[in-house]
C-alpha cells in the first residue's frame, strides 16, 4: 500500500520478517528526514531562509536552537505519535516549538488553535533595509 500520509503500524498482525523476528522501528528521525522536514516548513519573510522557519502552529523557530527549552527552540515531532504507531519518516515529521511539542506529547488530534495556546508568541518586525 502506497500513501503520502503518515502510516500507523498495526499491532497484532503478521508484521514480522520471515525469520519470525519482530522488526525494530527507528524511534528517531534520521538526518535526511530532519533536513527535509526543516526544508518543507514555512519560511519567515525578511529573515535568512536557511536559519528561520515557522512551525505548524505558526511559531518562529531558529535552526540553531534544536532540542533546547527557549522560545525560539524547536523539536522534530511525530505527527502521529511514535507511541501510537507513528513512523519516523518524513511524511510523519513536523517541526514544533519545544514547549508546544511538550504539550502535544502523545496526542494525535491536536488542532492548530490548541497548539498556539501553548506558544511563546514571539512576533518579529520587518528588518529595516540598509542603504
Amino acid at each position: 500500500m502506497s500513501s503520502s500520509s503518515p502510516q500507523r503500524s498495526r499491532s497484532g498482525g503478521n508484521n514480522s520478517s520471515s525469520s519470525g523476528a519482530k522488526e525494530e522501528r527507528p524511534r528517531f528521525f534520521d538526518s535526511k528526514a530532519k533536513s527535509m522536514c526543516w526544508a518543507k516548513a514555512e519560511t519567515v519573510p525578511s529573515r535568512h531562509l536557511e536559519r528561520w522557519r515557522k512551525d505548524t502552529a505558526g511559531n518562529i523557530v531558529c535552526k540553531r536552537f534544536c532540542n533546547c527549552q527557549g522560545c525560539l527552540c524547536f523539536e522534530y515531532d511525530h505527527i502521529i505519535p511514535y507511541s501510537k504507531g507513528g513512523e519516523s519518516v518524513l511524511e510523519n515529521c513536523q517541526i514544533l516549538q519545544t514547549r508546544v511539542n511538550r504539550f502535544k506529547a502523545d496526542k494525535d488530534q491536536v488542532g492548530t488553535t490548541q497548539l498556539q495556546g501553548f506558544s511563546c508568541d514571539i512576533k518579529f518586525t520587518e528588518k529595516a533595509r540598509q542603504s
